[in-house]
């Protein structure tokens, strides 16, 4: 039987070629709970969960780049911290789009059982987003400085 971090990876995957026929071998469809702190309360589905994702992080950025940086596996468990990368494309935290590239942190915790995620828990940076798209400076210009 696959990790819970193999799992994880599969599920990202999927999401990011768009594979939705086939998410449910590794997604718990029905019983999928999340929650992305700051951003939206307890949801249970995943295609209710995918529509706080669509609007909440995917729409307002645009070519995306995510790596994973630390990974903590326990038997049913993986915590996994992940930077990402995007350009901000549309309101965000009440931000209009700025155009700005734009880099975070999130870290996420994955509950799995019988080899699908059951749960997915993230705290993305968002002071960190909320400074950059904020700041008089572009956070390009102030590395040039």
């Amino acid at each position: 039987m696959a990790s819970p971090l193999e799992i994880y990876k599969e599920y990202q995957s999927r999401l990011r070629s768009r594979d939705f026929e086939h998410l449910g071998e590794v997604v718990d469809l029905e019983g999928f709970r999340d929650i992305c702190i700051g951003l939206f309360d307890w949801t249970t589905g995943f295609e209710t969960a995918f529509q706080n994702l669509t609007r909440n992080m995917l729409l307002p950025f645009a070519d995306w780049h995510t790596s994973i940086e630390d990974a903590v596996e326990g038997q049913d468990t993986v915590v996994v911290r992940s930077r990402a990368e995007a350009t901000h494309v549309a309101d965000f935290l009440g931000i209009p789009a700025t155009g700005r590239r734009v880099s975070w942190e999130t870290v996420t915790i994955v509950k799995v059982k019988d080899g699908r995620v059951v749960e997915n828990r993230s705290q993305p940076d968002l002071w960190g987003i909320y400074q950059q798209l904020t700041a008089t400076v572009p956070p390009q210009e102030k590395a040039a400085i």
